[in-house]
């Protein structure tokens, strides 16, 4: 036998899942959750900045955000700008039953996915996989 090998353990991507209707976030979490993400829930704009804030400074980091893009408190594309406000060039994806060509440029301008309600959980799959599979020069959402 060899001399034993120290394995590191690897952490599930983690996802910050913003949606007000209790209903559909739960659909969404447990999709994502079965896919192996790990999935914070919030059910306002307010809720993914208060967790980002809290986990600033330690070993957690945010790998993903989903939102919808209307909610209470702060909407998605209010979410977006803080968090690039912020330098945080973590991926976003935004959800929304209201489309409109303003609402597709503010998301493009600020480098996030704009998906329309119904979104199948397919398409939501694969655009996760896909924002956590691109290279980014993003700076992390953690401490040092």
């Amino acid at each position: 036998m060899g001399p034993p090998t120290s394995a590191i353990p690897v952490r599930a991507p983690r996802i910050v899942l913003a949606e007000d209707d209790p209903s559909l976030r739960d659909l969404l979490a447990s999709a994502l959750e079965h896919e192996g993400y790990e999935v914070v829930r919030a059910s306002t704009g307010n809720e993914v900045v208060d967790h980002i804030r809290r986990i600033t400074g330690s070993r957690d980091s945010v790998d993903l955000v989903v939102s919808d893009v209307r909610m209470p408190t702060l909407s998605g594309l209010a979410v977006l700008k803080l968090l690039r406000d912020a330098e945080l060039d973590v991926p976003v994806i935004l959800i929304t039953a209201f489309s409109d060509v303003w609402t597709r440029r503010e998301a493009g301008e600020y480098g996030a996915v704009l998906l329309d309600k119904p979104v199948s959980l397919r398409t939501l799959r694969g655009e996760v996989a896909k924002a956590l599979a691109r290279p980014t020069d993003r700076q992390p959402t953690r401490g040092g």
